[in-house]
């Protein structure tokens, strides 16, 4: 019987690789509009090549702006992530908001105990962590321009206030966290409204884009970026916060 079940499950996974693989030979061989993988085009119309040739050095190079993200983001992925897909990135913050949530119901804050931290966590943290924001700000203020972006410039950030919690340093209080969160959270929203009844539709970049390379560049994305940076850091620090209110407060806080 049990050779029976596995012989089974093996014809059903080979049955699902061969309509997984009819499927994508169907995509890459599709005469409808859309990426071909078997199409002859040269490489100076496809997409990573204007990638490629993006100069972020040369104040010449320059894309008309027509409203997409990439006339004036570096970054690719940037691109993508908090323009293309930014109403999806929202939602991403959202399920990370409603994890932070359970974190709170479900710790049981009667038994956590945080150990004393050593001297050496203790003494070095205020540079270490001065050191995690600054690359966390970095990361997120130039995230259309290098690699970086909002999520792991507000993971950095976030860990940072962990070490703080680790070496017995209360740094930032978890009511100032709430409201950090509901600020950036209020203001991400705030703005696809405004994108919807200045151009119709939630989430648009709505503002001029610039030179590829430049600071100011890429309309929206580096505020959504920054909003969303500082969300994500003070949702995963509420995490941290959440053990730690729960626990023994060190002799040395």
């Amino acid at each position: 019987m049990k050779n029976d079940k596995s012989l089974l499950l093996n014809i059903l996974a080979i049955a699902f690789l061969a309509v997984l693989a009819y499927f994508i030979y169907s995509v890459a061989t599709s005469n409808d509009i859309g990426i071909k993988v078997t199409d002859n085009n040269v490489v100076e119309n496809r997409v990573a090549y204007r990638y490629l040739n993006k100069n972020v050095l040369d104040e010449n190079s320059k894309y008309e702006w027509g409203g997409k993200a990439e006339d004036s983001a570096a970054n690719v992925v940037t691109s993508i992530v908090a323009d293309y897909r930014l109403f999806d990135t929202s939602l991403e913050v959202i399920v990370l908001f409603i994890t932070v949530m359970g974190f709170g119901l479900v710790i049981p804050k009667e038994n956590i105990k945080i150990k004393e931290s050593t001297e050496l966590l203790y003494h070095w943290t205020p540079l270490l962590m001065t050191y995690m924001l600054l690359v966390g700000g970095y990361m997120f203020i130039n995230g259309h321009i290098s690699p970086g972006g909002g999520f792991p410039a507000g993971a950095i950030m976030s860990t940072a206030i962990l070490v703080g919690v680790l070496a017995g340093k209360q740094t930032v209080s978890h009511t100032t966290l709430k409201k950090i969160e509901a600020i950036a959270g209020t203001l991400i929203f705030s703005i696809a409204t405004l994108g919807f009844f200045l151009k119709g539709s939630f989430f648009i970049n709505f503002l001029e884009g610039g030179n590829v390379g430049d600071l100011f560049s890429a309309g929206l994305i580096p505020i959504l970026y920054t909003l969303v940076a500082f969300k994500v850091a003070a949702e995963l620090s509420g995490i941290y916060f959440e053990f730690y209110e729960g626990g023994e407060e060190h002799d040395n806080v």
